[in-house]
């Protein structure tokens, strides 16, 4: 052993029982006189004169080998992830609404409705005397057919608009009818299905009777007909 190697493993040595009789006196203290001693001297200090100093290492990092090249490369899981992941981003697609059944488009209003899209009748009105001065011109028997019909189905759409805004009036008068009674402190009268039914009929066969006697026989016709069916489909012993 070289002179050098023992004037290093005596200054170890030295160092050693100085750090131990550091730490006896320093047991003889209380943890009031310790922490002022820390305070005092610092952290740093203290924690080198009880535990003494370490030896600055760096944490080489490991090497992962295979053994064989044909066996997969063994990876560390402590690789930090990264915080932020590149995703492919999507064009955001715009939302789809129902305004039947969205409550932000309100509530559904008949009478605004007709008065909104009052200018279909006017263009099915058009459409009509369109097609019928077509009908005039045209020869071919297949044209004329299918002429006849889309005038058939835009009759029937006119008809049933004219119809509707009938009913939407009369309802909205009987409202009118049934406040002016609650006005007046009376009690209002509701007639009943049968009543309402038998006024629809009187009113229809009003209407037939200002179109011709020929359009009423041949709405009872096909009154009589549907009936006829209706008795024929009913099982026996039943009377309709």
């Amino acid at each position: 052993m070289t002179e050098g190697e023992d004037n290093y493993e005596n200054s170890i040595e030295d160092n050693d029982s100085e750090r131990l009789a550091i730490r006896n006196e320093l047991s003889s203290l209380s943890f009031e006189d310790l922490q002022k001693l820390k305070e005092r001297i610092g952290a740093k200090l203290y924690k080198e004169v009880v535990f003494g100093k370490k030896d600055n290492v760096r944490n080489t990092p490991k090497v992962y080998k295979r053994e064989n090249k044909n066996r997969p490369r063994e990876m560390s899981s402590k690789r930090p992830v990264p915080f932020l992941k590149d995703v492919v981003t999507l064009p955001k697609q715009s939302e789809i609404r129902d305004p039947r059944f969205d409550p932000l488009c309100g509530e559904f209003d008949k009478r605004q409705f007709a008065e909104n899209y009052s200018f279909l009748s006017d263009i099915r009105i058009k459409d009509i005397k369109a097609i019928r001065a077509e009908l005039k011109e045209t020869t071919d028997p297949e044209k004329v057919l299918k002429l006849k019909r889309l005038l058939q189905r835009l009759n029937e759409q006119h008809k049933a608009g004219r119809k509707a805004r009938v009913e939407l009036e009369k309802i909205e008068k009987q409202k009118e009818d049934v406040e002016k009674v609650f006005k007046e402190g009376k009690q209002p009268y509701f007639k009943n299905k049968s009543e309402l039914r038998v006024e629809t009929l009187v009113r229809q066969y009003e209407d037939l009777k200002k179109e011709g006697t020929g359009r009423i026989q041949r709405h009872l016709k096909r009154r009589q007909q549907k009936l006829k069916k209706r008795s024929h489909k009913a099982p026996k012993g039943v009377v309709s």
